[in-house]
């Protein structure tokens, strides 16, 4: 079991805790961590309970979190209340939404693998109406909010996606060479994958919009790290969901969920809605490949390697589903022959 040092809670953040109620000495227990090194610590036991937010000092997007999650709460979101911060050490109390995610439901309900896709698209369904709420109410809003603005989900940010997972994925994890990776064939698929993604409607996109940033409180979901937020493809985050290695939804149920967000928002359905999701989705997947290579790898961080092979795959089938990427679709197969390196 990982046991992390207790926080060094300052008179600025005990002040604030004090005044929610909490008495010292404070009850303190991990509530959780992320892959980018920030701990979040439950304050006092549920339901009087707050998070404490620990940020490292190289974190970029510290001040991004607060200025987003203002904006977010002042629309109406549902985001955790900021209850006040420490910035020179990069602390923040934030509202507790307690410990069910997304993910979580997911398990219980035998995902990934045979479990009851009754359960898991009814609970998707209301993810799906949450999205199409964020992408209609948000998007006009992000004028209000600089840090929605100063960055843009582009081409080169689509590019730095496709090269993270050729790096991270085919060449350190899976030992491709070098060279494999510069096929001409394979560079010009992938640039005009960048292409039409780039072309999408941009919208307001949380850029990270899976079952592990998906609190589920009161019957409905609630966003969680949202820090990357920006203007990007409006297919995007629904890739981002429905293609989610650490659920592994079946592509007929994709299928479906993609015709309620239609329904549901200003896209109709068709033959090109679909061939955009999917464009999406293989850029998704491919970063998410290119993530669990580094944290695995580089990070150190084992846990992120049982997700290579069924991302692999996952990859792969929609692949086969888009079709017209061949050299990609080579490159897939390569991989899934060869497998991941032993760690």
């Amino acid at each position: 079991m990982t046991t992390r040092p207790l926080p060094v809670i300052r008179p600025d953040i005990s002040a604030i805790l004090e005044n929610l109620g909490h008495v010292q000495p404070f009850e303190v227990t991990v509530a959780g961590s992320a892959g980018s090194g920030r701990v979040y610590w439950r304050i006092g036991a549920p339901p009087q309970s707050h998070i404490l937010l620990v940020s490292h000092r190289e974190d970029a997007d510290y001040e991004r979190f607060l200025s987003v999650s203002r904006h977010l709460r002042r629309v109406g979101f549902a985001v955790p209340e900021i209850h006040g911060s420490d910035d020179a050490v990069r602390q923040v109390v934030l509202e507790d939404l307690g410990s069910e995610l997304l993910l979580s439901r997911a398990h219980s309900q035998g995902f990934p693998g045979a479990g009851d896709l009754e359960a898991l698209e009814n609970d998707y369904e209301i993810v799906v109406d949450a999205l199409v709420d964020w992408q209609l109410r948000g998007t006009p809003t992000m004028a209000d909010c600089p840090s929605l603005t100063d960055r843009v989900f582009d081409r080169e940010a689509l590019t730095w996606e496709t090269g993270y997972f050729a790096h991270r994925c085919a060449q350190d994890a899976y030992g491709l060479p070098a060279r494999r990776l510069e096929d001409p064939a394979l560079q010009a698929e992938l640039h005009a994958l960048a292409l039409r993604v780039e072309g999408h409607e941009r919208v307001l996109m949380h850029r990270d919009f899976q079952s592990q940033n998906l609190m589920w409180r009161d019957g409905k979901p609630w966003f969680i790290d949202y820090q990357g937020a920006r203007a990007g493809s409006r297919w995007y985050d629904l890739a981002s969901l429905l293609w989610d290695p650490y659920v592994q939804i079946p592509m007929n149920n994709r299928f479906r969920l993609f015709l309620r967000y239609c329904d549901r928002s200003p896209v109709a359905d068709g033959p090109l809605a679909w061939q955009q999701l999917q464009d999406a989705a293989l850029q998704r997947v491919m970063q998410a490949l290119g993530a669990y290579g580094y944290l695995s790898g580089t990070k150190g961080l084992p846990w992120f390697r049982q997700f290579l092979v069924p991302a692999l795959a996952s990859l792969g089938s929609t692949l086969e589903e888009r079709g017209d990427m061949p050299a990609l679709s080579a490159l897939v197969r390569e991989m899934q022959e060869k497998g991941p390196r032993d760690s």
